[in-house]
């Protein structure tokens, strides 16, 4: 099973998923990558914070960017 990273950034700050995850493939890491977007966006713990400009990148193991998904946009 591939092992994604999802890295949570907005241009300049860049918050690094170092473990990963194993997942089914790119179509299962997107699904994790925008419930973990809902999660953020939605988290009584980031309430008020502006998700404006701030994407989750979808990486593979090979380092290389599989997708993005907008937070704001969930």
């Amino acid at each position: 099973m591939p092992r994604y990273h999802f890295h949570i950034t907005d241009g300049s700050q860049l918050l690094n998923n170092h473990r990963g995850v194993d997942l089914a493939g790119d179509a299962a890491a997107r699904e994790d990558a925008v419930a973990l977007a809902r999660h953020l966006k939605h988290s009584v713990a980031m309430q008020g914070w502006d998700w404006g400009g701030w994407f989750i990148n979808i990486v593979d193991e090979q380092g290389h960017k599989i997708d993005e998904v907008a937070i704001a946009d969930i």
